[in-house]
Parts: C-alpha cells; structure tokens; sequence
C-alpha cells in the first residue's frame, strides 16, 4: 500500500497467487528459447513466501544452473530474513527493494512501512545470504532536504553501493498521478499544483527550488552519460560533485579514483529498473525500465 505507488489504488492492497504450473511452465519455455536467468519481477514475491520459495525449489531442482532474481520490500526481508539463505542457495544472485529514501520523515509521508534503520538490517540479511542487494530510490519528493540527498549519496558510497545503484536512481522525481493515494494525503497538500494533462501527473514544487535546480542538473548529467554509457562510479562523483556544490558547505566527494573499468561489479540487469518515476523526455526512450514500470 505504498501511497506513492501507481498500482495500490487500482488493487486496493489485494495479490492474486498465479498457479506454480503455470509459473514453471513459463520458466521452460523461456529455458527452452535460451534464458539462463529468470527476474520475478511482481513485487508481491514475498507476500506470500511459501508460495514463491515453492516454486524456486522446483525450478532449481529442474533447471540448477538456472540463476534469478526477485523484488521486495524492506519490511518483507525483515520479516522472512530466515528465508534469504535459501534464496541464495538456491540460485539468485541480487534483489532489487525499493528503499526510496534514508530520511524517516519522508518515509513516514510515503508511508513504506520501514525506517531508515531498518534498511541499514534488510542490507545486512540480504548480504549475509550472499544475494546483491540493489536499491532503488525516489530521489526527489516535496519533502526531501539537500541534506537527505547527499545522506542516500554517503550512504551509497559508504556501504558500497556504487555499482548497485543504476546512476537514473539519483533523478527520480515523486509522480503524482490523478488517483494516487498522496492525494488523500495532508502533507502533499501545500507543494501541489495543478494537473499537468500530457504528463498525466499533478505538478509539486519543493520548498527549498535549489531541489529543482538540483533534480534539473543531475537529470541532464546522468542523461548525457548513459548514453555515452559512462562509468556508473564516475557518474556518482559527478552527482556528488553537483549535490555538494547545491548545498555549499560540503566538500565534493573524491570516489573511486583510477577505478578500473575491468572490476568485477555485482550482478544487474541490462535495462535499468525504476518505478514511480518523472522521467525527462529523453529519459522516457533511453533510459525504459525492464517491463515499463512508472513510466
């Protein structure tokens, strides 16, 4: 029930369990044309965690060499950390989780039902399992500080996240679309403004604009470099670089320097994932998520 999530209103909290036949049956035939990785990509894997570990026991025991991965929440991982080593064990090699940000405040308001501390534990369970853990943020809402922003960045750098972070997660902007839950929700209130028809979202201005200016400068950058498929450690330092000189008393962050581009990086997929985002107009070609989420 994420209230910044464009799929709640539409299903009002319910899943709906696809049958394990159908499900290893559409595995086969994705083995069978060459696949030798599977992504789940529903984010209700671990809503019901028998269900899912039911069938990535079958198809490990089907297909060994067959590798995956899955999305969950933060909350999830917390709450069926007993599962990751199995996870592991069985095949995946990195799971993506929705974190969208480190300060309560804005989680509270997005209400995602984890805390900054809890990701620094949902991190820990995934590792310890030897899973990836790829985050995903929403970098820009009414409520994110310049502070906040370069908090996620040291975190980021600190807990080495470099190369799990698609350097597009550093330019989402909060989409409000008509019926989004945030809507019904006091604290958007003040930043609202009106429906922008052709972006099909309602348009909110922070109240800090060097957040705008910011958002606008990171955006173009991360752009320019994807497609000319820049280092992703060199395109942090350049996030760094403009999110330092936004705030004016922090000193630009000196990452990685003579990283080679032949290091051995965590597993990801090819197409960078991100949802819920405000994509720029390029972005909406060059940068489409693996199955077109948020977008």
């Amino acid at each position: 029930m994420c209230l910044h999530c464009p799929i709640p209103p539409v299903y009002g909290g319910r899943f709906f369990v696809v049958p394990k036949d159908i499900v290893l049956e559409d595995i086969r035939r994705l083995v069978q044309a060459g696949a030798t990785h599977i992504t789940f990509g529903d984010p209700d894997f671990l809503n019901g965690p028998g269900h899912s570990l039911t069938i990535v026991r079958s198809m490990h025991a089907e297909f060994p060499e067959l590798t995956f991965d899955f999305t969950a929440k933060v909350e999830h991982i917390l709450e069926h950390r007993a599962f990751f080593p199995e996870l592991g064990a069985l095949g995946c090699l990195f799971m993506v989780s929705a974190v969208e940000s480190l300060s309560d405040t804005v989680l509270a308001n997005l209400e995602k039902g984890h805390t900054r501390a809890n990701v620094y534990e949902a991190l820990q369970i995934v590792r310890a399992a030897g899973i990836a853990f790829r985050p995903t943020w929403v970098a820009f809402t009414p409520w994110t500080t310049l502070d906040d922003y370069l908090d996620v960045l040291d975190f980021i750098e600190i807990e080495g996240l470099v190369d799990h972070v698609d350097p597009v997660q550093y330019t989402i902007r909060l989409l409000i679309p008509p019926g989004s839950m945030l809507l019904d929700r006091g604290a958007s209130h003040p930043f609202l403004g009106p429906l922008d028809q052709a972006a099909f979202s309602y348009r909110w201005s922070p109240p800090d604009r060097r957040m705008d200016h910011l958002h606008q400068a990171v955006a173009a950058m991360v752009e320019e470099a994807t497609r000319a498929e820049q280092d992703p450690a060199v395109t942090f330092c350049h996030v760094h670089t403009l999110a330092s000189a936004a705030h004016g008393n922090r000193m630009p962050a000196v990452v990685f320097p003579g990283l080679s581009r032949q290091r051995k990086r965590p597993p990801r997929l090819t197409e960078p994932w991100f949802c819920c985002a405000e994509p720029t107009e390029g972005q909406f070609g060059l940068l489409q998520s693996r199955s077109g989420e948020g977008i």
